[in-house]
């Protein structure tokens, strides 16, 4: 019986850590957006994360009666210099971008604020 519910435990660990890892690494969708960024902050108390936010340059009729304009929220991961680095250079130059990003499946709060990662920016014309 105790050889069993060792087993047994074992098992749960195995699948827990399988869901953990899954949800850490595997990506939901991957794509790309294009605008202009018009915010990069960095965020936090405890867990400083880069969150940033891209306006599509165009206007989209509200439901609700209203214009509206179109904005994506984005993060950047946490240690990558050289995408901020990008996203600097298209804020202080006022340019389009194209935004390549992964989705994840879960948020995580040490992350981002999204699920959305911001992994390459391009010059768009």
């Amino acid at each position: 019986m105790k050889k069993a519910l060792g087993v047994f435990l074992a098992l749960v660990v195995l699948v827990a850590a399988g869901v953990v890892w899954f949800a850490l690494s595997a990506d939901y969708s991957e794509g790309f957006r294009v605008g202009k960024v018009i915010k990069l902050s960095s965020k936090g108390y405890v867990f400083k994360t880069w969150e940033g936010t891209l306006d599509f340059g165009y206007l989209q009729t509200d439901p609700q009666g209203g214009v509206a304009t179109r904005i994506w929220d984005f993060s950047v991961a946490p240690g990558d210099a050289a995408v901020r680095t990008d996203i600097d250079a298209a804020i202080a130059g006022d340019y389009k971008v194209k935004l390549h990003y992964r989705e994840k499946y879960v948020r995580l709060f040490w992350r981002g604020d999204t699920k959305h990662f911001v992994t390459k920016v391009e010059r768009a014309s």
